[in-house]
């Protein structure tokens, strides 16, 4: 399965570099501008809400699926008098059914993710096929992301410095001094990259729905995907028929509270503790992981990992901040949850082998790029005050620290104070039917937030997916046949879903690190 954790940094990070143009081929345009930079071509001239299509496939199961490739002309910023257009670029399956209901746009995560890219996935491409069985399935590359234009990734020319994971405050001026070179880059092309937040992105639905000839659409929304979401239900609820929202990011759960990640981790100590096979020798995870916090803090130690862009080996210092960054990132990803016993066991025992895995993935991850909409829509979102001053108190003591938010508020700064105000961050009351669905697993999006979320819906219903983490939610087949009943107006309040428990990795002998 794809590791999309949801998690802000991954998606800031993590670009699919190889399947995107260059940036330079993708910069706003005035409607008097024409010619494909990317190939020096001469092109039809497009205005604002101008939709084309072109011929497209996915493969999935060992067939070719034909679909579209949709490209909608909308304006980068509705409260600028620039003349500024963007291209977003979707695909459409069209449904199979006799009668289609209204059309499904899912929304992905990040903010950052493709969902055209994400559709070359097995499981995801699954639940994209059937949501089309009640009509066509419209998967949107959101503003700046992946195939619109402009992509707003900017890869960076050389691999993170060797002692960006040792200390919080060397990644973070690593992180910043990247990001700073790409929002230059990107406002020395012409691009307003404020107006790549949230509102914009709500408002480019809108449009696409008129584009499209749709009364209404429906909304399937994944992580930061339902914070879209939601944001269209408060401007434009109205127009949507039901909406899906699975691992609920509410309008001021953006930045997250620390206190979430304790109760994560001590409800993984208590299922280890539990575990016949790692219960004997990790009786105590919470405490153990403390202990190997503080080592970590009074003595950073050096892995050896591959650095991927010259494949040679380096060697790296890490830290405490480090750690907290890979354990947070990973903590509502059951794939990984299983082997954190045995992680932070071997540590202790002075055996770094498994942490030197997390290590190089993330490093290599981390030292891609940078993905400017990611800082702009979350930067936009913000938090309220009272928000910031709980997340900033409880940091002091929790096991992670303010490693859940990382590296904000501090991009604010660099990229122009975006933020949208509290009134975007206030309750929606609305009577658009919500469907929400949450996993006891998920440390990124917990059910509390959408019980929080759904207190001002007249007609939502909550499912809670024991064992389920933050990405087992879109992938699941229960999940999937429950979406599709409840788009087509079927009562999903008595479904009830459950996955296995988690089957932890057995704990290795320690060896010694070289």
């Amino acid at each position: 399965m794809l590791n999309k954790t949801g998690i802000t940094l991954i998606a800031i990070l993590s670009l699919s570099l190889s399947s995107q143009a260059p940036a330079t081929a993708g910069r706003a345009r005035s409607p008097q501008q024409a010619g494909d930079e990317s190939t020096g071509k001469k092109k039809v001239q497009r205005g604002e809400g101008d939709l084309s299509f072109e011929p497209y496939s996915i493969q999935y199961d060992g067939k070719k699926i034909d679909c579209e490739l949709g490209r909608l002309i909308v304006k980068e910023n509705r409260k600028s008098s620039s003349p500024n257009l963007i291209e977003l670029a979707f695909v459409r399956l069209k449904s199979p059914a006799a009668r289609p209901g209204p059309p499904t746009i899912y929304l992905d995560g990040g903010p950052g993710s493709s969902a055209i890219n994400i559709a070359r996935v097995p499981e995801y491409m699954r639940a994209f096929m059937k949501l089309r069985e009640i009509g066509d399935v419209i998967l949107l590359d959101q503003r700046g992301v992946g195939r619109s234009r402009p992509m707003l990734s900017r890869p960076s020319p050389d691999p993170l410095p060797l002692d960006a994971f040792a200390t919080r405050e060397r990644g973070l001026s690593a992180i910043k001094e990247r990001s700073r070179s790409a929002v230059e880059y990107f406002k020395s092309q012409g691009i307003d990259v404020l107006a790549y937040n949230t509102n914009e992105s709500a408002d480019d639905l809108e449009d696409l729905r008129k584009a499209l000839g749709a009364e209404k659409i429906n909304l399937v929304g994944f992580s930061y995907g339902t914070h879209l979401g939601l944001a269209a239900i408060r401007r434009h609820g109205e127009h949507l028929n039901r909406v899906v929202l699975m691992g609920t990011e509410g309008q001021n759960h953006t930045h997250k509270l620390p206190s979430s990640s304790d109760r994560s981790i001590e409800r993984l100590a208590r299922l280890a503790a539990n575990d016949p096979v790692v219960g004997p020798r990790v009786p105590d995870l919470v405490g153990l992981i403390r202990r190997v916090m503080s080592k970590l803090e009074k003595e950073p130690v050096t892995v050896r990992i591959t650095d991927r862009r010259s494949n040679k080996p380096i060697e790296v210092k890490v830290g405490k901040y480090a750690l907290q960054l890979i354990t947070m990132i990973d903590l509502g990803d059951t794939a990984d949850l299983p082997v954190f016993p045995a992680l932070f066991y071997t540590i202790d025992k002075g055996d770094y082998s498994i942490l030197a895995r997390f290590v190089e993935k993330r490093f290599n991850q981390f030292g891609q790029g940078v993905n400017v909409m990611t800082w702009v829509m979350d930067s936009s979102s913000g938090a309220t005050r009272a928000r910031w001053d709980r997340i900033n108190r409880e940091a002091k003591t929790a096991i992670l620290g303010d490693a859940v938010n990382f590296p904000f508020p501090y991009m604010s700064e660099v990229v122009g104070d975006p933020d949208l105000g509290d009134a975007y961050r206030s309750p929606i009351n609305t009577r658009v039917p919500t469907l929400f669905f949450s996993g006891t697993l998920d440390n990124n999006t917990p059910p509390f937030q959408a019980d929080e979320v759904r207190r001002t819906f007249k007609k939502s219903t909550h499912i809670v997916i024991e064992n389920a983490g933050h990405e087992d939610m879109v992938v699941n087949p229960q999940v999937q046949q429950t979406t599709v009943d409840y788009l087509s107006g079927r009562d999903v309040s008595k479904v009830k879903i459950s996955l296995p428990m988690l089957k932890f990795i057995p704990i290795p002998e320690p060896k010694a690190s070289k």
